[in-house]
């Protein structure tokens, strides 16, 4: 089973007017999430870098001119039977198209809330501290700029790693944080308004949580998990 782990950056965050400006992937055993191949590419867009993307990633016009295209390269990055990603949504978003909309992928964000729901963050440098991985496989600090594709390529593949060692813990399977990946992202603690930010959604009174579901303009994540919670707490009850 090919296990890879893949990570991009793009001129913007709309997968239907921005492009990938570089794209990473780094093959795991699914075992242990062990490094064992990897491949990176800068890739010219076609359009400009705005600005705005260049503060994230520090790519510029001048980096990516004259580099390959994505369809050139994209065929080195496809292929696996599971690829893993740090909020999957987004890669999936510029990728579905080239790996296919039935690929399977498992997002280390989503699942990171499930398994560590109190954890005061799950970004994916924050996990990377949380669990000591200052030097990722004996990295140096130069290898392991932020925002750039390998390097947080390697940084996903330690939190993965810690992913399937936890959920091994828990009894839950792969098949089972793939299920979860293609869900909403269930937060655990409630991270906004003033009456009741930072308490568990399992702890706040019911109607609170009939009141985000049924008249709040709340977006729709934030609707599914005070559904979910809503759901536990009946099902505890019955």
């Amino acid at each position: 089973m090919t296990v890879r782990i893949v990570d991009i950056e793009t001129t913007g965050t709309d997968p239907a007017a921005d492009r990938i400006v570089e794209i990473a992937s780094v093959d795991a055993l699914k075992g242990n999430a062990t490094p064992q191949e990897f491949r990176s590419h800068l890739v010219d867009p076609g359009i400009p870098i705005p600005a705005i993307a260049s503060a994230v990633h520090h790519l510029v016009d001048a980096d990516v001119r004259g580099k390959p295209a994505l369809d050139q390269i994209i065929d080195a990055h496809r292929g696996a039977d599971l690829y893993v990603a740090h909020n999957a949504s987004f890669e999936r978003g510029f990728l579905d198209p080239h790996f296919g909309f039935d690929a399977k992928w498992l997002c280390t964000y989503r699942c990171a809330l499930r398994l560590w729901p109190d954890l005061p963050a799950h970004s994916n440098q924050f996990l990377r501290y949380h669990f000591g991985y200052v030097h990722p496989y004996s990295l140096p600090p130069d290898k392991l700029v932020p925002h750039r594709a390998l390097a947080d390529c390697f940084v996903t593949a330690c939190v993965f790693s810690e992913v399937l060692h936890e959920a091994k813990e828990q009894g839950i399977t792969v098949p089972e944080l793939v299920a979860a990946s293609s869900e909403p992202p269930l937060k655990a603690i409630v991270t906004f308004g003033k009456k009741h930010k930072g308490e568990r959604y399992d702890r706040v009174p019911l109607d609170y949580l009939d009141w985000i579901i049924d008249k709040s303009d709340m977006d729709h994540d934030t609707k599914w998990c005070a559904r979910y919670w809503r759901e536990q707490r009946a099902r505890a009850v019955a």
